[in-house]
């Protein structure tokens, strides 16, 4: 038996599915416009059907509200929610929906607080893009309620740390956002409406200290099968959120597959962070057009932070040439192997169970 992971192309963001089981499927965020139609869409009619023509997604997680994340799957839904009510069947059914709204996580602690503070971030122009951002977020709740998802079960709520759950034998924990990231996330709109400031909102879209804070982490585990999905998130919140587990102790933990937070961005991670988390198969998914990603300090540290003779793989979902010469460069005196995505087929990684 094996846990499967199949990267699909989504440019510069991410989009993938977790295979388990028999015939268990999850997916894991909708990457940019186009992915959808391009190439979500055909990949999931080719998922084996139900007697009644369907194709049947486990799970569908939302890792959090950006673009190169979200668009995809509010394609989705939609298509989903457009069916309800037509004689022909959907083409696709959705058992469970994970997802926390900015909005859910902002009011955690002082309801009503979202809608006073929506009010300032939409109204100026010079804001059109986090407006966007957070009405994208709100779409995909409401698509996701009109189709009767809502409650992000078994977890019953908000996907914060230390909640676990188990889906078909594939245990679940969620490592972050933690407490702490929520709370700053709510204080940063706290001071936006007390100040009637919406600068601050949008400094907490593209300020380094505090980017993608409600970015949902996973820990899967099927049978001796490991992986850690990082979404967006930050690195130091990432640890924070494994040590609350109990999942990192004083020595670096080894787990089968790290897909790398942020497409390889270096404002997310440090060194500390690639020492402290050893994987087999580290995953990257990104195109290289946008932001710089992966950057070669990201991959410096992750090569440096393994022995000489030690083997990995190191996964692109594209084919960046800077980011293989970086590689290579790295690769003189040591042990580990780079794999590309081939054009029109998914990049696949097995981790074997014993």
């Amino acid at each position: 038996m094996t846990l499967r992971f199949e990267f699909l192309d989504a440019q510069h963001g991410d989009c993938f599915l977790v295979r388990w089981g028999s015939s268990r499927v999850m997916l894991v965020d909708g990457g940019p416009s186009a992915t959808y139609e391009r190439t979500l869409k055909p990949y999931l009619e080719a998922l084996p059907a139900q007697a009644n023509g369907q194709r049947v997604l486990d799970v569908v997680c939302l890792t959090h509200v950006d673009d190169d994340h979200l668009t995809g799957i509010l394609r989705l839904l939609t298509e989903l929610r457009r069916a309800v009510g037509d004689p022909a069947v959907a083409p696709f059914c959705i058992k469970r929906f994970w997802f926390n709204s900015i909005e859910e996580l902002v009011e955690t602690h002082d309801p009503g607080l979202f809608a006073q503070v929506q009010r300032l971030v939409t109204a100026p122009s010079a804001y059109a893009a986090v407006a966007a951002s957070i009405n994208q977020g709100r779409d995909v709740r409401d698509r996701a309620a009109g189709l009767g998802l809502i409650g992000n079960p078994p977890f019953n709520g908000l996907l914060i740390t230390r909640k676990t759950a188990n889906v078909d034998r594939l245990a679940v924990t969620v490592v972050a956002p933690d407490e702490m990231a929520v709370n700053e996330l709510s204080e940063k709109w706290k001071t936006a409406k007390k100040r009637a400031d919406p600068s601050l909102i949008a400094a907490a879209y593209s300020d380094l200290s505090v980017p993608n804070l409600s970015s949902i982490v996973l820990f899967l585990a099927y049978e001796q099968a490991t992986a850690l999905l990082t979404g967006d998130a930050r690195g130091d919140r990432i640890l924070a959120g494994l040590r609350e587990n109990g999942l990192l102790t004083d020595s670096p933990m080894h787990i089968g597959l790290l897909k790398l937070p942020h497409h390889g961005s270096n404002n997310n991670v440090e060194r500390s962070f690639f020492e402290q988390i050893h994987a087999d198969h580290y995953a990257i998914s990104a195109d290289g057009l946008a932001h710089h990603h992966p950057h070669e300090e990201t991959l410096r540290w992750l090569v440096e932070s393994r022995g000489h003779h030690q083997h990995f793989t190191v996964y692109m979902t594209n084919e960046i040439p800077f980011a293989i010469h970086a590689l290579e460069e790295l690769q003189r005196g040591r042990e580990f192997e780079i794999v590309v995505r081939q054009a029109g087929q998914s990049l696949e990684i097995d981790l074997e169970n014993p």
